[in-house]
């Protein structure tokens, strides 16, 4: 009889390890909470618009996985070329952003100070190292207090709803990208030197891919591999127990249309949020590891979806909003990511609002966020009222794990309790609180899969995504 594995989770993490389980011969069941596979990776439509999750590309620098997604995708997968800006004080900015950039469209009462700012924390930096022991000491550190305060503070808080003294400098590592001073004022000089694609950091990386009908496309063809291959693919079904007994899970309840129903297992893989796997862990985990499960956080999100009576708002694939008079931070526009999601003459966008669950944004109806929303892309010139064709929303619970100051100790706690468990195995973003891109989530799931296949169960799957660069 073949070995049964249980996915806990339904995003391309999941997916991706049941991919390579079932082809391999192992029973796979996946289950998954929501009604439609992906996460955060899916896709949908409504009235003719295909909508995705906020902006999505598909790169890698793992030349293997790419090839394995253009077999499973083929004539589907698009090549694109990434554009974005950043709009603040009245004016749109490259993104990332560039010493060039920021000097010609900054007031030269700002951009000057700025860039001697940023020269004189180099300098400094260069004898007598400061320490960096939050978000805000790491960049003001390497980029100075002025820009700091100007960009990097106020986004960062906006978007994190969070003092950036109370987050973690591990956290700017993987989301600042810092580039050689000397390229940077080369830049700025207009001296050729390398071009921004080949710096290391993947906001530089202009080329990515793309799926024609939607990012949601790519989940969908690994599932469809999947029960190509035998696999079953519970939607609606949401795990509420592990059972384990002498060092290993033995079985996974789950309620599927309001039947509590069990699977047996020779392995489990979650890809669900990590606390949520130890709060379900049956017996229960001890209480000191249940009090870190609860100091993890993750930070909501509302999509509020406009569909636009217009062929195109911008050229960006998506627009960054640091000022705090914007109810959003971001902005994507899915047509410029593929022509195929939208109808004839008309275009859609996708506004982000970063909020807690339960709180006033989170609580607020859509009818308030719209309005606040359109107002706001009205000021920045992007829209008017009378395009707007029609308006929903949707709300996801985790959409970001939140690097506070205590992240590292509640989260190593975490999996060293779950490392106990020797057929069990974390992946994806959510499952290894770590926020980085759709190529890792899958690689992470592939890897799971073979350690599987090989018997290398005690090695868990961690590297994927460990360097400190930037993942966005």
């Amino acid at each position: 009889m073949s070995e049964k594995v249980a996915i806990l989770g339904g995003g391309l993490a999941g997916l991706s390890a049941a991919w390579k389980l079932a082809q391999a011969g192992f029973e796979v069941d996946v289950l998954e909470a929501l009604p439609e596979l992906g996460g955060l990776a899916a896709s949908f439509d409504r009235g003719g618009f295909i909508f995705d999750y906020g902006p999505h590309r598909f790169h890698t620098k793992n030349d293997d996985l790419l090839a394995e997604v253009r077999g499973l995708m083929g004539n589907e997968l698009q090549g694109r070329n990434r554009k974005t800006t950043v709009y603040f004080m009245n004016r749109y900015f490259d993104y990332p952003l560039t010493g060039s950039n920021l000097l010609r469209n900054l007031p030269l009462s700002v951009a000057i100070p700025c860039f001697f700012d940023f020269l004189f924390t180099w300098i400094r930096g260069q004898i007598a190292p400061k320490i960096d022991d939050s978000f805000e000491s790491w960049v003001v550190n390497r980029f100075g207090r002025r820009l700091y305060d100007i960009y990097f503070g106020p986004y960062t808080a906006k978007v994190w709803g969070n003092d950036p003294t109370q987050l973690s400098s591990s956290w700017a590592a993987q989301r600042v990208a810092v580039v050689d001073l000397w390229d940077l004022i080369k830049h700025t000089l207009g001296i050729n030197t390398r071009p921004p694609d080949e710096f290391e950091h993947s906001p530089y990386l202009i080329d990515f891919h793309y799926p024609r009908h939607g990012i949601g496309t790519l989940p969908q063809r690994l599932a469809d591999e999947i029960r190509a291959h035998g696999g079953r693919i519970h939607l609606n079904s949401r795990a509420v127990a592990v059972e384990h007994a002498d060092g290993r899970a033995r079985s996974v309840l789950y309620l599927h249309e309001g039947e509590l129903q069990s699977l047996d297992a020779d392995y489990v893989i979650s890809s669900i949020p990590v606390n949520n796997l130890v709060y379900s862990m049956q017996p229960a985990a001890p209480p000191t590891i249940l009090r870190a499960a609860d100091n993890l956080k993750y930070r909501a999100m509302v999509f509020l979806y406009i569909m636009l009576d217009k062929p195109r708002v911008t050229d960006d694939h998506w627009i960054y909003f640091p000022a705090k008079e914007e109810v959003f931070n971001r902005i994507s526009e899915i047509r410029n990511f593929s022509e195929d999601t939208v109808p004839e003459g008309q275009t859609s966008l996708c506004v982000e609002i970063t909020c807690d669950e339960g709180d006033h944004l989170w609580n607020a109806s859509n009818g308030e966020l719209f309005e606040r929303s359109v107002e706001g892309l009205e000021r920045a010139g992007l829209i008017r009222r009378e395009e707007v064709l029609g308006y929903f929303a949707r709300r996801m619970t985790h959409a970001y794990p939140t690097y506070d100051l205590d992240f590292e100790e509640n989260l190593n706690r975490l999996t060293g309790y779950l490392h106990n468990f020797e057929n069990l195995l974390t992946i994806g973003r959510q499952g290894l609180f770590r926020y980085f891109n759709m190529d890792h989530a899958m690689e992470t799931g592939l890897e799971a899969a073979e350690k599987i296949m090989s018997g290398e169960l005690r090695e868990k799957v961690i590297r994927v995504g460990e360097e400190q660069v930037w993942f966005g």
